[in-house]
């Protein structure tokens, strides 16, 4: 038999004189206290809140709970899939809210709506893959490749020798004086 236990961590326990079968029934009822806590955090409630509500003893238990309860989630990739499509359509009803304000000019939140819905659009276009991935080459030259880059770098810095022809001239000064040179 299993009972709320404010002193467990889990909050829920069970008799001492229970089977391994009862031990399954105490995972399950855990599992469905835990996937609870999930699904109110995913609506929004606070730690408190959950807490109070599926019968932690403590807001932090619900947390620990509810973390544990999505790392299970995400090992499962239909799991993980289920997941980002309930994140993307959370998404996409938020950038519905905003995109009337961000595509009128005329409206006087106009900018600011339409920072967000950029912000709405980038994340779920992270969260789908959307984005070309970034090549990044790295290459770890020779002692050779380093000389030859050195010395060309060292050529191309020194100045090329020239000869100057020398031109006399003479200066006209603003009051009409000439002075020679």
């Amino acid at each position: 038999m299993q009972f709320q236990d404010s002193e467990h961590p889990d909050g829920v326990s069970s008799d001492h004189d229970s089977t391994k079968g009862g031990n399954t029934t105490l995972a399950q009822a855990r599992q469905r206290k835990a996937d609870a806590a999930v699904s109110l955090r995913l609506a929004g409630a606070s730690w408190s809140d959950i807490a109070r509500t599926v019968g932690y003893p403590t807001p932090r238990q619900a947390i620990v709970s509810t973390e544990k309860a999505l790392a299970k989630r995400l090992d499962n990739p239909q799991d993980r899939e289920k997941m980002r499509q309930l994140a993307g359509a959370r998404l996409e009803r938020l950038l519905m809210s905003v995109w009337p304000k961000a595509t009128d000019p005329a409206h006087p939140e106009h900018l600011y709506a339409l920072g967000k819905a950029r912000e709405i659009i980038d994340r779920h276009a992270k969260l789908f893959g959307l984005d070309a991935p970034t090549e990044i080459v790295v290459h770890t030259p020779t002692q050779t490749e380093l000389e030859a880059w050195v010395s060309q770098m060292l050529a191309g810095t020194l100045p090329p020798v020239h000869e100057y022809d020398i031109i006399t001239g003479q200066i006209v000064e603003d009051d009409g004086a000439v002075s020679t040179g």
